[in-house]
């Protein structure tokens, strides 16, 4: 709209804000930031941090305000358009196992465990586990509501089931859990987890945990189907925040 802003934010979501404002085509967003929590603080405190410095600027917080509220907007402030992700391969290049793993945690698209690499006979091997054509949609995913939501296809899914090192018939498991389109890394400050419960005669037919020590470990099926849901989180649902953007403005057509 033209109107210069300066959205107050404590320094906790520095990383959250300033990717979020890429995604809605704002990469030049004016931000101020406080410390962290505000929450539950006495108004004495909070005012205390208004009156003080920026933790991540080291400028005065008023001046900050001042500055953002009054100064003009740069000709690259005023720019509009939308963000487009560039598209990624479905194929990496050839090389040795080490060279592959190692560029899959440098891309951050594990959980930091070693993985199965998701070759193409292993991914089709995993998509046995199901009557669904792999380029078949099978929803969206986001980390949280003021994130963007991304599609992803069946193929997509059962290459992280072969990452978590699951069995072809895990898989009807796993395509389930990713048809609901809920995360299992939720976007939150807060100390809490997500878990599945699977019900049906499928728990038996895999060897699930269950009944009497149901949530004791050293079970392939509860324990690969778990880190599936996790992989296919972190990389089919948004939840990777880059140091660098992903997304690069363009102009509207």
């Amino acid at each position: 709209m033209g109107i210069p802003t300066a959205p107050v934010v404590t320094q906790r979501f520095q990383e959250l804000v300033k990717t979020i404002s890429w995604k809605k085509g704002m990469p030049k967003q004016r931000f101020v930031f406080v410390p962290h929590p505000v929450a539950g603080r006495p108004p004495e405190l909070c005012n205390q941090y208004v009156r003080g410095k920026d933790p991540l600027s080291g400028k005065a917080i008023v001046d900050e305000l001042m500055a953002a509220l009054v100064s003009p907007l740069t000709a690259e402030e005023k720019k509009t358009g939308f963000l487009m992700r560039d598209p990624q391969p479905r194929l990496l290049e050839p090389n040795t196992p080490m060279v592959l793993i190692d560029h899959f945690e440098k891309n951050g698209w594990t959980d930091g465990l070693p993985i199965i690499l998701p070759t193409q006979e292993r991914v089709a091997d995993m998509l046995k586990g199901t009557s669904h054509k792999p380029d078949e949609i099978v929803g969206t995913m986001r980390p949280s509501p003021p994130h963007e939501a991304w599609e992803f296809n069946v193929e997509m899914v059962a290459a992280n089931a072969v990452m978590a090192g699951a069995k072809p018939e895990y898989f009807p498991v796993i395509l389930a859990l990713a048809s609901t389109g809920v995360t299992s890394l939720f976007s939150s400050t807060t100390s809490f987890a997500r878990m599945a419960v699977v019900n049906g005669p499928i728990t038996t037919e895999i060897d699930m945990n269950g009944g009497i020590g149901a949530m004791s470990p050293l079970n392939k099926a509860n324990a690969t189907i778990g880190r599936a849901w996790t992989l296919l989180s972190r990389n089919l649902g948004g939840e990777q925040f880059p140091a660098r953007p992903i997304w690069e403005p363009r102009e509207q057509p």
